[in-house]
C-alpha cells in the first residue's frame, strides 16, 4: 500500500502541466453535467408529488378511512351522524371540498377550497392546528397562503372575490398563512374556511365532499364493517384516508416516467461527455503508467495512483454537479404539474430529500471512475509496448466492433417494436452500435472531405486531413467526433419525441375544441377541461338568440375509478363527431360514433381498459354516483388526461350523475355570422353577474395548448440543456485538442508556414470534426426520436403524432456545429501565434 503523501506528490506532479489540467476539469464538467440533469429533475419530479403527500398528511392526520363522494355535488350531513353512530368509531370529521377562483387586485389563481370542522383543529392533521375550535365554528372568512395570497395582490383583512360554480362571491381574507402556520404547504393552492361558511360561499347548505373516520384501538374491522354498509347505502366510496395520494401517484406516474426516461437519457449523455473527454487524457495517463512501472511499481500502487485520481475527480463533479442541480431545480426545472392541477390541490414546494442526493452522487461517482479506470488495460499488459504498437488494432478488432453494433442495433429495433417501454435500454444500445460504427463513418466521411477538396489544392485542408489521419492522434480525434455524435444524439432525439407529444396534444386541442363554434362554461384554467356545473337552464335561454344554429348541453367531470381519477368526457349526441377520429386507437370510428349517440355506450382508454379487462362489446359498471352498465364502444387515446378519459353523450352522463346540469354549451352558429360577433350577442344576454366565459374554438384550443405545453415545460427544459451541454462539451474537448497541438503547430510553423495558414489548418479540421461527429449523431438521433416517440405513447398514453423530424436534426447539427467553432475560434487564434521553434510533433 503506498502513503497518501506519496501519492498525492505523483498526482501533483502530473498536474504541473497545464494540457492536463484542462483534461481533467473537461472531465469533471463531463461528470457535472449528468449530475446536474439527474438531481434537478429528481427534485423536481419529487416535489410535485410531495406536495399531494403533504397536504393529505396534514389533513388526514389520525384517522384511517374517508367515505368519499363520487361528484362535486358531495352527500347529506346526515351520512356524518350515522358514522358517528357507529360502534368503535372515535370520530368523524366532515370536511368540504370545491374547486375555486381567487381574484385579487392583481390577479386571479384557482384553488382548492377546503371547508373543515371544527374537530380538525383537535383530531386532524397540522393544516388547522392554528385554528381553534371556536375560530373555525364561527369565522366567516378564508385563509390563503403568503405566497399566493401575494400574486393576487392580497392581504389580511381584505376582500378578494370568490368564482365558485358559475357565480361570484365575495368574502373577507382573515389570515395569510406563511410556513409557521402551515408548513411547506404554504406554497399549496389552498384556501381554507370553516365548513358552514364554505357551505354558504358554494351554496351546498347541508351537504359535504368527506368524512374522515378514526377508528378506537382494536376495533378496525368492526367499523370497517359498518363503514361498507353506509357506503353502499349511499353510493359513497370507501378508502384509506390517504387515498388522494394513491390516486395522485398514477395520475402523475406516466409524467414522472417520461421526464425520469429523459433525465435519465440526458445523465447519460453527460457520462459519455465526462468519457470522451476522458478518452483524451488517456495518452497522458498511459504515459504515467509506464513511467511508473519502470520506476519499479506495481500493478496494485498503480490501480491506487487511479482511483485516487477518480476518487478526486467524482468529488469535484458531484460537488459541482449539485450545486448546479440545486440552481436549474430552483431557476429551471420547476415542478409544473399541467393538467393535474385540476382535480388535485398541487402546489409548487421544492422538496429535496437524500435519495435524490444519493442517486446523483453514485451516477457521478461511477462515471469518474469508469473513466478513469479506462486504461487499465496497459497496467496487466506484462510487456511494455511501443507507442506505435499501441495505436494499432488488434487483427478482428474492427469485425468484433461491427458485429457488436450489428447485435446492440438489433436489440433496439426489437425494443422499439415489441418492448417501447424499455427505451432506456433501447437508447443504450443505439449509442453503443452508434459507437462501435463510428470510426468507419469517420473514416468515410473524411475520405468525402478529401475528394472534394482536390480540385482546389490548398495547403490548408491538406494539412488538416494529414492530421486528421495520423495514426498517432486518431483517438482524439475519434473521440473529438464521439463527443459531437452523443451530443447531437441527445438533442435530436429528446427535442424530436417532445415535440412529436406535443404535436399530438395540440391535434387533441384542436379535435375536441372545434367540435362547435363557441364555448360557454365556467372562467378559469381550473375549468380548462371542462368539468365545473352550472345550471343547465341557460341553454333555453340563448337558444331563443337569433343566428345560433343550436345550443346543446357538453357534460364532464372527474370521477374516482379503481385507483385512478378518470376524465369523463360527455359531449352531446348531436355533436358531429362525440369522439374525433385522431382519439380511437382500436376500433371503427364511425361505429364508434353511432354507439355514442345511442344509449349505453363508452370508450375508455387503453390504460381503463387494460386494467378491467375488457374487450370492445363488453360490458362494465361505470361508479358513477349512480352506478351504471356500459358496453365498450371503442378504445382510445387518454386525450392528454395521463388517468385515463371515458367518453359518453351528454344524455347517459345526467342518468349516471342524476343531475340535469351542463358543465359546458356547445353553441353552432348559422351559416354567415361571424363567431366575434355570435359572441358579442351571447356575452350581453348573459348579463355582468352570469360569471361564465364564452369563447371560440381557436380561443379554447390556445388554452388548452398553453396548459399543456406547461406540462411538458421540464421535456422542453431538458431538451435545451441538452443542446446547450453539447455546444460546451464540443467547444470544450476541441479547445483542449488545439491546446494540445501548440508543438505541432509549432512544427508546421517552423517549415515556413505562415501563422494564417496554420489558423485555417486548425479551422478546417476543427469543422470537420465537428461537422462529422454531429452528422453521425444526427441520423443515429432520428432513430432514437422514434424510440422515444414509441416509449411516450406506450407509457403515458398519450396521444401522439409519431414522425422524424429532419429540421430538428439539422438545425441541432447547425447550431452545434456553428456555436462550437465560434467558440474555439479564439483558442485556436492563439495556438496559431505559438513561435515557430525546432519542437517535435506530438
Amino acid at each position: 500500500m503506498m502513503g497518501l503523501g506519496e501519492i498525492l506528490f505523483i498526482s501533483r506532479a502530473r498536474l504541473r502541466e497545464r494540457v492536463v489540467v484542462v483534461q481533467e476539469m473537461l472531465a469533471i464538467v463531463g461528470i457535472a453535467i449528468g449530475v446536474a440533469l439527474l438531481f434537478a429533475s429528481q427534485v423536481a419530479s419529487q416535489s410535485v408529488d410531495g406536495s399531494v403527500r403533504q397536504l393529505t398528511k396534514q389533513l388526514v392526520g389520525g384517522t384511517q378511512y374517508q367515505l368519499d363522494a363520487r361528484d362535486s355535488e358531495g352527500f347529506s350531513e346526515r351520512v356524518v351522524d350515522e358514522v358517528r353512530g357507529l360502534p368503535g368509531v372515535g370520530a368523524a370529521l366532515p370536511l368540504l371540498e370545491q374547486q375555486a377562483t381567487v381574484i385579487g387586485p392583481s390577479g386571479r389563481a384557482s384553488v382548492d377550497l377546503i371547508g373543515a370542522d371544527p374537530r380538525f383543529a383537535r383530531l386532524g392533521g397540522s393544516l388547522l392546528r392554528r385554528f381553534s375550535a371556536r375560530q373555525l365554528s364561527h369565522q366567516r372568512a378564508i385563509g390563503l397562503p403568503s405566497p399566493l395570497a401575494a400574486s393576487i395582490g392580497v392581504g389580511a383583512l381584505q376582500i378578494v372575490e370568490l368564482q365558485i360554480g358559475g357565480h361570484d362571491v365575495e368574502t373577507l381574507v382573515g389570515a395569510t398563512l406563511g410556513e409557521s402556520e402551515v408548513g411547506e404547504l404554504a406554497d399549496s393552492q389552498i384556501a381554507l374556511a370553516p365548513i358552514s361558511y364554505a357551505q354558504k360561499l358554494t351554496g351546498s347548505r347541508g351537504r359535504v365532499s368527506r368524512v374522515f373516520v378514526q377508528v378506537l384501538p382494536g376495533r378496525q374491522a368492526e367499523v370497517e364493517s359498518g363503514l361498507l354498509r353506509v357506503a353502499a347505502a349511499g353510493d359513497l366510496n370507501l378508502e384509506p384516508a390517504d387515498f388522494d395520494a394513491t390516486l395522485f401517484a398514477v395520475a402523475y406516474g406516466p409524467a414522472q416516467q417520461s421526464q425520469g426516461l429523459f433525465s435519465l437519457i440526458s445523465a447519460f449523455v453527460g457520462f459519455l461527455f465526462a468519457f470522451t473527454a476522458m478518452l483524451l487524457t488517456v495518452p497522458e495517463r498511459r504515459r504515467l503508467i509506464e513511467a511508473m512501472r519502470r520506476r519499479g511499481y506495481t500493478r496494485p500502487m498503480i490501480v491506487q495512483v487511479l482511483v485516487f485520481d477518480a476518487s478526486v475527480i467524482g468529488a469535484l463533479a458531484c460537488i459541482l454537479g449539485l450545486l448546479v442541480g440545486e440552481i436549474l431545480s430552483i431557476e429551471v426545472f420547476h415542478a409544473q404539474p399541467g393538467y393535474l392541477s385540476f382535480a388535485f390541490p398541487v402546489g409548487s414546494p421544492r422538496i429535496v430529500t437524500w435519495l435524490a442526493v444519493a442517486e446523483a452522487t453514485v451516477a457521478g461517482m461511477l462515471a469518474a471512475f469508469i473513466g478513469v479506470l479506462a486504461p487499465v488495460r496497459d497496467i496487466l499488459a506484462r510487456p511494455l509496448r511501443s507507442p506505435d504498437a499501441r495505436e494499432r488494432a488488434p487483427r478482428g478488432w474492427s469485425v468484433l466492433r461491427i458485429g457488436a453494433g450489428s447485435v446492440c442495433l438489433a436489440i433496439t429495433t426489437v425494443i422499439l417494436i415489441f418492448r417501447p417501454q424499455d427505451a432506456l435500454v433501447g437508447s443504450i444500445t443505439l449509442i453503443v452500435a452508434m459507437l462501435c460504427s463510428l470510426s468507419f463513418l469517420f473514416d468515410g466521411i473524411v475520405a468525402v472531405f478529401d475528394a472534394i477538396q482536390r480540385p482546389f489544392h490548398a495547403a490548408s485542408t491538406r494539412l488538416a486531413l494529414s492530421e486528421l489521419r495520423d495514426p498517432l492522434t486518431r483517438v482524439r480525434s475519434v473521440a473529438v467526433a464521439a463527443t459531437g455524435a452523443i451530443a447531437v444524439f441527445g438533442s435530436v432525439a429528446i427535442t424530436g419525441a417532445q415535440h412529436n407529444l406535443q404535436n399530438g396534444l395540440d391535434r387533441t386541442a384542436y379535435e375536441w375544441n372545434h367540435a362547435t363554434d363557441l364555448w360557454v362554461s365556467i372562467p378559469g384554467a381550473a375549468n380548462t377541461l371542462g368539468t365545473t356545473r352550472f345550471p343547465a337552464s341557460i341553454a333555453s335561454k340563448l337558444s331563443r338568440l337569433p343566428g345560433l344554429r343550436s345550443v346543446a348541453i357538453y357534460r364532464g367531470s372527474f370521477l374516482d375509478f379503481g385507483d385512478r381519477r378518470v376524465w369523463v368526457i360527455a359531449p352531446p349526441r348531436s355533436s358531429s363527431a362525440p369522439l374525433p377520429s385522431g382519439q380511437l386507437t382500436v376500433g371503427n370510428i364511425a361505429e364508434a360514433n353511432a354507439r355514442l349517440r345511442g344509449h349505453g355506450w363508452a370508450v375508455l382508454s387503453e390504460a381503463i381498459a387494460a386494467e378491467l379487462h375488457l374487450h370492445i362489446g363488453e360490458s362494465f359498471t361505470l361508479p358513477s354516483p349512480t352506478p351504471t352498465t356500459f358496453r365498450l364502444a371503442g378504445l382510445s387515446t387518454n386525450g392528454g388526461w395521463p388517468p385515463g378519459a371515458i367518453t359518453i353523450n351528454a344524455a347517459d352522463y345526467a342518468g349516471a350523475w342524476g343531475s340535469q346540469a351542463a358543465s359546458a354549451l356547445n353553441v353552432d352558429l348559422a351559416p354567415g355570422v361571424s363567431p366575434a360577433r355570435a359572441r358579442a350577442q351571447i356575452i350581453r344576454a348573459l348579463g355582468p353577474n352570469a360569471a361564465l366565459a364564452v369563447q371560440t374554438a381557436s380561443e379554447r384550443t390556445s388554452k388548452w395548448n398553453t396548459i399543456s405545453h406547461q406540462g411538458l415545460a421540464r421535456l422542453t427544459e431538458i431538451a435545451r440543456l441538452v443542446l446547450i451541454a453539447a455546444i460546451l462539451a464540443m467547444a470544450g474537448v476541441i479547445a483542449s485538442m488545439i491546446w494540445q497541438r501548440r508543438d505541432r503547430i509549432a512544427y508546421i510553423r517552423r517549415q515556413g508556414f505562415t501563422r494564417g495558414l496554420a489558423w485555417r489548418v486548425l479551422f478546417f479540421e476543427s469543422a470537420i470534426l465537428l461537422v462529422a461527429g454531429c452528422s453521425i449523431g444526427a441520423v443515429v438521433g432520428l432513430y432514437g426520436q422514434l424510440l422515444l416517440s414509441h416509449a411516450l405513447t406506450s407509457v403515458t398514453g398519450f396521444p401522439l403524432v409519431v414522425g422524424i423530424g429532419p429540421f430538428i436534426a439539422l438545425s441541432s447539427v447547425a447550431i452545434v456545429s456553428i456555436a462550437a467553432l465560434a467558440i474555439v475560434a479564439v483558442p485556436g487564434y492563439f495556438a496559431a501565434r505559438v513561435r515557430a521553434t525546432m519542437v517535435k510533433p506530438a
